[in-house]
């Protein structure tokens, strides 16, 4: 797998580019016109703060995690629901992003084919990201995005005449897995009905069978199991609308609301 196309395993903020966590590549300059990337941009008491982004990109692997998701959020949001805050410096422990907070959402690379592989950060100002990213927030004024690609998992015996994977094996780096059909005998024996077909003059349960004078009928013997007509019928307008996807930065823009109305109205009150 072309270093490109792996999918980002870590990422984590440094105070210091010397100090990029080993394995890990330091996101210093814009993508578009090379500029500075530091994410914070401060002077404090003649000492400079600079914030720089850190990735890790490694193979998939079994029970790796992988990077899926990435917000920007105020300081002062609530983190959503199932990311985690890259809210410290790796190196030194201090506050990573100012009046922002960089969230962060991972995923077992064996629950998912697709996976972020690429951060980046564009010039303040622009705001209309490269073919193939999507822009998440901004940083420090700086737009950041990501790009997703799919990954194959790493092992995984190809059918030659078929051209997929074989659904009944596969191996992985370090172990092998196999599909077998399910034993059902423990799972009916916690049932709370019978399963097995009575014979003809044998005991009759409620909600398991019943004998009639010829056959040994099953609860749902005979039943049709078909589509209403009317998911055939030609009057039937069914449309499916068109949900265009949108940023974090596209809602904020649509929904913002400043209470200019209310502050006039306040400050007319006596």
């Amino acid at each position: 797998m072309a270093d490109v196309d792996r999918p980002i395993t870590q990422v984590a903020i440094v105070s210091d580019q010397s100090r990029c966590p080993p394995g890990f590549t330091l996101i210093d300059r814009t993508y578009d016109r090379r500029d500075d990337a530091d994410l914070w941009r401060d002077g404090l008491f003649g000492r400079k703060v600079v914030r720089y982004l850190c990735v890790e990109k490694m193979p998939p692997s079994p029970g790796r995690d992988v990077l899926v998701d990435v917000a920007v959020i105020g300081e002062r949001d609530a983190i959503p629901a199932g990311f985690t805050c890259v809210d410290f410096t790796s190196d030194t422990r201090e506050k990573a992003v100012k009046k922002k907070m960089l969230c962060v959402r991972y995923m077992s690379s064996d629950l998912t084919n697709d996976a972020i592989c690429e951060l980046i950060l564009l010039t303040k100002g622009v705001r209309r990201p490269p073919n193939g990213y999507t822009l998440v927030g901004e940083l420090n004024y700086m737009g950041l995005c990501y790009k997703m690609a799919g990954f194959r998992k790493p092992g995984v015996q190809m059918d030659s005449h078929q051209g997929h994977a074989n659904d009944s094996t596969f191996h992985t780096q370090g172990y092998t897995t196999q599909s077998t059909p399910m034993n059902m005998s423990s799972l009916a024996s916690n049932l709370p009905y019978n399963t097995t077909p009575y014979k003809k003059n044998g005991p009759l349960e409620r909600g398991t069978s019943f004998t009639d004078s010829a056959n040994t009928l099953q609860a749902l013997q005979g039943l049709p199991f078909e589509l209403n007509r009317k998911v055939f019928s030609d009057d039937l307008d069914i449309s499916i609308p068109q949900i265009p996807y949108k940023s974090i930065m596209d809602i904020e823009n649509q929904y913002s609301y400043d209470f200019s109305v209310e502050r006039s109205a306040a400050a007319r009150v006596p």
